[in-house]
């Protein structure tokens, strides 16, 4: 829960980009197994801020990866990714200041 001043308190629910299984009800065009290893603070080109996720790809499930990595961009403000493995969705994106990066769904954590 998080306090705003002395009165009003929300509800904040947590959510993830890593699922547990492929997830019927969500389309993407990019689906991976990955692991997690590294995270650092960046800045896209157009200023935003985020984080830029570094992942081992174990296993391509749908789409275009070929790679044994990918970098993961998170904005600011967006869901959460503690490490660890899981199954990632989304869609490739070319920045020209990050490269190619996976922009990834997220789901409520339960």
């Amino acid at each position: 829960m998080t306090c705003i001043g002395a009165t009003a308190c929300a509800i904040v629910v947590p959510r993830s980009i890593m699922f547990e299984q492929v997830p019927a009800d969500i389309d993407a065009s990019e689906i991976i197994e990955a692991s997690i290893y590294d995270r650092k603070q960046v800045s896209d080109t157009r200023g935003l801020q985020g984080e830029l996720l570094s992942a081992r790809v174990d296993r391509v499930i749908k789409g275009s990866i070929k790679t044994s990595a990918v970098k993961i961009l998170l904005h600011e403000g967006c869901p959460r990714a503690a490490g660890g493995r899981g199954i990632i969705l989304g869609h490739v994106q070319d920045d020209p200041l990050l490269g190619l990066v996976l922009i990834p769904k997220d789901h409520l954590v339960r």
